[in-house]
C-alpha cells in the first residue's frame, strides 16, 4: 500500500482519478475484480464490510488495516484470516499494472460498495481521493466483542466521535455474515448469571440457536458459527425486521430496540 501521511483535509471527489487523468477506469477495474470473487464466494461482501468497519473505527478510513507487521490492526485476532485482505491485494496488483502508483489503498477499500451492490444493495456513488495512513498510525487496537452490552457499545462509538444513530446504522451490517457461537453462549444458556436464556429471545429462535450452538463443545470441536440473519449473504432490511420481531441473534443488536436506540 502507499503510505502517504497528510492530505486528510483534501476534499473528496467523484471520478477523482479520471479528472486527474491518472486512472480513468479505476472503478470499472475494481468492480470487475470484485465480481469475479463474488461469483465464487458470496461471503466476500460481509468480509469486506468488516474490513472497512475495522479500518475506519481505529484511525479513520486510511487503509492502515492493510499494513503488515507486529502490533498492527491487521494482526488483531478479530481481523486475521479474512479473505478480504487477499482480494484487496489482488485489486492493487491489477491497478499497478493498469495505472502504476496512482490509486491509494484507502480508495481501493471502496470495493466494498461494489460487493454490496452484487449482494442486492444500492449502487451509490463513492467519492475518492483518500490518502493512505503512515506507519506511525499502524497501531493495533482491538475492536469490541459482539457480546458487549449496548451501553458499552455506545461508549466505544462515542469515543470515536460517533453518535447513537451511527451506532444503529453501522450495526445494520449484521444483515449478512456469521458470528461464532462463543458470542452467544451466555445469552443462550446463562443470561446475567441466571442459568437461564435471555427472556427476550422468542422460543422458536432460542430452539433454533441452541441446536446450532451447543452449551459445551466436545473435545477438539471447533466453535460453530451461525448466520446473523436468514438472508445469509444478501443485503436487505431483514436485520431491522428481526429486531422488531425479537429475532436478533446478538444481544447487542436486540438491545437497540429494547433501549429505544432505534
Amino acid at each position: 500500500m502507499r503510505r502517504e501521511g497528510g492530505g486528510e483535509s483534501r476534499a473528496l471527489q467523484r471520478h477523482f482519478y479520471k479528472k486527474l487523468n491518472t486512472c480513468a477506469n479505476v472503478e470499472l477495474f475494481v468492480r470487475h475484480q470484485v465480481s469475479l470473487w463474488w461469483n465464487r464466494e458470496k461471503n466476500i461482501t460481509a468480509k469486506l464490510l468488516k474490513l472497512v468497519y475495522a479500518d475506519c473505527m481505529v484511525n479513520g478510513c486510511d487503509a492502515s488495516i492493510l499494513m503488515d507487521g507486529p502490533h498492527t490492526e491487521k494482526e488483531s485476532g478479530k481481523n486475521s484470516g479474512l479473505d478480504g485482505f487477499i482480494l484487496i491485494d489482488k485489486i492493487k496488483k491489477v491497478l499497478e499494472i493498469r495505472c502504476p502508483h496512482a490509486v491509494s489503498c484507502s480508495d481501493i477499500l471502496r470495493a466494498t460498495r461494489d460487493a454490496l451492490y452484487f449482494a442486492g444493495g444500492p449502487s451509490y456513488p463513492v467519492y475518492l481521493g483518500r490518502r493512505d495512513g503512515t506507519e506511525s498510525k499502524a497501531t493495533w487496537v482491538d475492536l469490541p466483542s459482539p457480546a458487549i452490552s449496548i451501553d458499552q457499545g455506545f461508549a466505544y462509538f462515542k469515543s470515536k466521535g460517533l453518535d447513537d444513530m451511527d451506532y444503529a446504522t453501522l450495526l445494520g451490517a449484521h444483515t449478512m455474515g456469521k458470528t461464532h457461537c462463543a458470542n452467544l453462549n451466555t445469552r443462550l444458556y446463562n443470561f446475567n448469571n441466571t442459568g437461564k436464556p435471555d427472556p427476550s429471545i422468542t422460543k422458536f429462535q432460542l430452539d433454533k440457536l441452541q441446536k446450532q450452538c451447543p452449551k459445551t463443545l466436545k473435545k477438539g470441536q471447533k466453535d460453530p458459527t451461525v448466520f446473523l440473519t436468514d438472508e445469509n449473504y444478501r443485503f436487505s432490511n431483514k436485520y431491522y425486521c428481526n429486531l422488531v420481531s425479537n429475532k436478533a441473534v446478538l444481544k447487542v443488536d436486540q438491545d437497540l430496540l429494547q433501549n429505544g436506540a432505534w
